[in-house]
């Protein structure tokens, strides 16, 4: 038997060495006579067939043992169909006609056996190469060989599937054709093992004349991309269709200027940011006449791929094609712009994570996550003329916000406990979810990086952070919360419900909390100093499991939030509603709301893009301009857009709302339906 084994497999080494083929017939044109799509796979049942997606067939056809294409990387938006037309109709190839051992990757492990027992089954059974797969046997210690979920086993060689990210499996053996579907998604390098794409490279120098890598993957961040820099490697070849106006051949591209003029993708819309119905079409960048993608399928069928580089070695190629070219009866070119606009509403700020959605999935590219820097003048124009201490309900309904349904109060700990100063700000949140500063203040005459001479100061008067002794900002901060504020209406409202930042001084803050008569809750940064991960959102708040009145709260996220509701623009031209999220603030009054006492904390932190150990980035943090940098206000607002999230999800799931938003909390708390 083991004799029996050795020969097989010094015939599949053999095999795999050669310049082996069982015909002269092309990849695509093997997939064409041979595969059937089926109901399970394809919406398109029958024949396979290039027509419908022949930006395809080249690609394809660079499998070809004659073609001389050595590695092929294709950068992409999704739902494009390169891994039924290209990966799964390659490994039949393969199978049938260029025998050789198979590497088949995905980005995630599980997706590779879900695609090996889904889609690579199906391929296989449609074409009839069922019958050239080696049966499933069990060998010693229970391991299954031949016909699995990891790997199929074929005269002249086998297919393994696994996760790109497997840097164990990939030090297992040297193999001929690989397939990396869905790239990115795989770890860009680990400690151990240094880079992924030098150890899948690494399998196939043995076959470096001979061999077939392709790498296929719709592009995530820039900076942590696997597939752009091996797209990069390469010739860059883009599909060219023709104009159906004046002939030239142009790539599809999104909007963009070209000699003063708006060419790509174009679009009207109306005053109040809605796309104008049947507005969106083609612009074409050479004789600037417009064309509808009604006209698209006929365009695909007579494009061509062209280089737009030298490559960096021969053999290399590289394809990037966006969505534009999705076929027809899929998505159109109107889908896409009606989900540009929802990541880039008018007169809000761009919605980072649906931006970053579209420029990878839409357009295929790789999205820069960038640092952020406030810039707080822009936020003072934001000034109203409305006093401190008072409630502009009748401004809020004319800005089109709608009556005011919530007062919230946070505070900030600073000094120490013999030398305490609180920072607290009182908000105001509408219907529409914008806000109205009403207050905001300091208890305490603590003085941050005072010189030796404020130090030696005795005539300044010291507050404490202990509770019952005179001259505790506690006392002082309930008067704050005691305050009764009343609307322009005549309508009076006190705070609701506030927050203490419990960071500090933890000890202090709880003994004032448990003692109150205020619906006062604890709240506590959670991860400050971790980076946010690209791309993933996750809950503002986390209710602790130490204390009830406690709750954790994801500052980095926040803050993210935040600055967003900065950039927000407004016309204030008595017809246009502000944007929700939007921050008014009152007319400055005895050193409230100026400058240095209040704007410029907001630009005490920016956002920072962080490595880890290994020198992959891996997200972003919130962090101090300098060490003596006044933050307080900053920090308060924060946890006040905290406490009005906490709040929502606390009413919201008191009446049994399961997925609830800001609006659910207003008809709760208005008695509407």
């Amino acid at each position: 038997m083991e004799n029996r084994e050795r020969s097989v497999l010094q015939v599949n080494q053999l095999l795999d060495s050669a310049e082996f083929y069982l015909s002269n017939l092309l990849p695509s044109e093997w997939a064409e006579a041979n595969r059937v799509m089926s109901s399970d796979v394809s919406s398109r049942v029958g024949k396979f067939k290039f027509a419908y997606t022949p930006y395809l067939r080249e690609v394809l056809d660079t499998l070809s043992p004659n073609h001389p294409a050595r590695m092929v990387a294709v950068m992409k938006g999704a739902q494009i169909g390169f891994s039924t037309g290209v990966i799964e109709n390659a490994i039949g190839y393969i199978i049938s006609q260029a025998p050789g051992n198979i590497l088949f990757l995905t980005g995630h492990a599980d997706l590779a056996g879900e695609a090996m027992t889904g889609k690579i089954d199906n391929m296989i059974e449609s074409t009839g190469l069922r019958k050239m797969i080696r049966p499933n046997v069990i060998k010693k210690k229970n391991q299954r060989t031949g016909d699995t979920a990891k790997s199929k086993e074929f005269a002249g060689g086998s297919l393994i599937a696994g996760s790109a990210g497997n840097h164990k499996l990939l030090r297992q053996r040297s193999v001929r054709y690989g397939f990396i579907d869905d790239f990115d998604a795989a770890r860009k390098s680990t400690k151990d093992s240094g880079s992924t794409t030098e150890m899948i490279e690494q399998r196939f120098a043995a076959y470096y004349d001979k061999m077939k890598l392709y790498y296929i993957s719709t592009p995530e961040v820039k900076q942590t991309s696997n597939i752009e820099p091996v797209y990069e490697l390469g010739d860059k070849r883009k599909y060219f269709v023709p104009c159906p106006c004046c002939g030239d051949y142009i790539d599809l591209r999104w909007t963009f200027k070209i000699e003063g003029k708006t060419a790509g993708i174009t679009y009207e819309v109306k005053e109040d940011g809605s796309l104008l119905e049947n507005s969106v079409g083609y612009t074409c960048q050479s004789c600037f006449e417009f064309f509808k993608d009604n006209q698209k399928q006929e365009m695909l069928s007579a494009g061509e791929w062209r280089p737009t580089q030298a490559p960096s070695e021969e053999g290399y190629y590289s394809y990037h094609l966006s969505a534009l070219y999705s076929p027809a009866g899929m998505y159109n070119w109107e889908k896409y712009v009606r989900q540009y606009l929802k990541a880039n509403p008018i007169g809000e700020p761009q919605k980072t994570r649906e931006m970053q959605t579209f420029v990878n999935l839409v357009l295929g590219e790789t999205f820069e996550e960038k640092g952020k820097e406030i810039q707080s003048n822009q936020l003072q124009k934001n000034t109203r003329e409305y006093e401190i201490k008072t409630l502009p309900e009748r401004m809020s309904e004319t800005d089109g916000n709608g009556l005011i349904v919530l007062i919230t109060c946070a505070c900030d700990l600073n000094g120490t406990v013999e030398d305490a100063r609180l920072d607290y700000e009182v908000l105001a949140w509408t219907e529409n979810g914008s806000s109205y500063s009403i207050d905001a203040g300091s208890i305490g005459t603590f003085i941050p990086n005072q010189t030796q001479k404020q130090k030696a100061a005795t005539d300044r008067e010291k507050w404490t952070y202990r509770n019952n002794e005179a001259g505790n900002v506690w006392d002082e901060f309930d008067k704050v919360l005691d305050t009764i504020y009343t609307t322009d209406s005549g309508r009076k409202m006190k705070c609701f419900i506030t927050g203490v930042d419990t960071g500090h001084y933890t000890s202090y803050a709880y003994d004032y909390i448990a003692n109150t008569n205020f619906y006062v809750l604890g709240l506590k940064g959670k991860d400050v100093d971790k980076y946010r991960k690209y791309g993933i959102d996750t809950p503002v708040f986390k209710q602790s499991r130490e204390r009830k009145d406690l709750y954790l709260v994801e500052v980095n996220q926040l803050k993210d939030d935040l600055a967003d509701y900065i950039e927000l623009h407004w016309k204030n031209d008595g017809e246009t509603p502000q944007p929700s999220g939007f921050m008014n603030f009152p007319l400055p009054e005895k050193g409230k709301y100026t400058f240095k006492n209040y704007f410029e904390h907001y630009e005490a932190e920016h956002r920072v893009i962080e490595e880890n150990s290994i020198g992959e980035l891996t997200g972003t943090r919130w962090v101090k301009k300098s060490s003596s940098a006044q933050n307080h206000f900053w920090d308060v607002r924060v946890y006040n857009i905290a406490l009005k999230e906490i709040l929502t999800a606390l009413v919201c799931r008191e009446s049994k709302i399961k997925d609830f938003v800001w609006s659910d909390y207003v008809n709760i708390i208005l008695g509407r339906n």
